[in-house]
Formats: structure tokens, C-alpha cells, sequence
């Protein structure tokens, strides 16, 4: 089953990285998290659920949220970003990116709101009005002939 750059074969329990073709055997607690989440895939997955899949051993929330890092980690980036956090109730596996996800980061890049955009025109056109109270225009330019006709 393809997971962004991945492949997850549940059968013999791995993850194989296409991108630097790298293949993780995965822990019982890794493969139990991915394996829930890939057979509700688009579903949000509770912390109750996914507790439940864990081996006895491993069932404790920091254990889920370890798994669920390692799993993003070797997901890499941007294919980490398909299994997101939803607050504090669980988890889920998108089936694919979603772009305004990635154009609404925080670096310089980003996209303006419309609201950001009105703000930013609004500024330049009262920037505009200052200059020109500010600074008198010209009523007349000399031609040519009288700038060389004063010499």
C-alpha cells in the first residue's frame, strides 16, 4: 500500500522508503499503529482505538505518541505530514497532501490572505497620499531649450 514516498506491506511487516531506498522492519508497535490507520485510511483513529492495537507491553499513550514519530520520521518529508494529529483525540492517515496545507506555512513563501492583501494595498495607497502632501509636485518643467538656452 502506498504511503507518499512509501510502500507498507503488512504482510511481512515493513516500510520501504522509495526516495533513498532505505526498508525499516517495523517494531510491533509501529506496524500495529500503521496497519489501524492504513485500514481506516482518511478516518480519524482515537487514542482509545490505537491503544488497543498496541502489544500489552507498549499500550501507554507516550509509547503511541513514540510510535507515531518514528513512523512520520521515516515517512520523511512532505509524506510525514499525510499522518496528522487531530488534537487530543487520535490520529489520521490522509490518502494524499493537501496543497493549501503546505502554502500556508510560516516561512517567507508563504500566501497572503485576502485580508492580509487588502491590509498590504490599503498601507501602500495612505504611503502614497503621505508622499504626495508631503512633497509638492512640480507645475512646470523648463524644455530642454531653456535648460541649454541659461547656460
Amino acid at each position: 500500500m502506498q504511503i507518499g514516498c512509501c510502500w507498507f506491506e503488512p504482510s511481512q511487516s515493513t516500510l520501504s522508503n522509495q526516495d533513498n531506498d532505505t526498508s525499516w522492519l517495523m517494531p510491533g508497535a509501529e506496524f500495529a499503529v500503521l496497519k489501524l490507520l492504513t485500514e481506516h485510511r482518511g478516518q480519524v483513529m482515537s487514542n482509545a482505538d490505537l491503544l488497543a492495537c498496541l502489544p500489552e507491553d507498549d499500550a501507554n499513550m507516550a509509547r503511541l505518541v513514540q510510535a507515531v514519530d518514528r513512523i512520520r520520521f521515516f515517512l520523511g518529508s512532505p509524506s510525514g505530514k499525510l499522518l496528522e494529529s487531530v488534537d487530543d483525540q487520535g490520529y489520521i492517515l490522509h490518502s494524499k497532501l493537501s496543497p493549501h496545507r503546505e502554502l500556508l506555512g510560516n516561512g517567507p513563501i508563504r500566501r497572503m490572505t485576502k485580508q492580509q492583501y487588502i491590509l498590504l494595498i490599503s498601507q501602500l495607497l495612505l504611503l502614497f497620499l503621505l508622499i504626495y502632501s508631503v512633497f509638492e509636485p512640480f507645475n512646470y518643467l523648463p524644455s530642454l531649450a531653456e535648460i541649454i538656452g541659461e547656460q
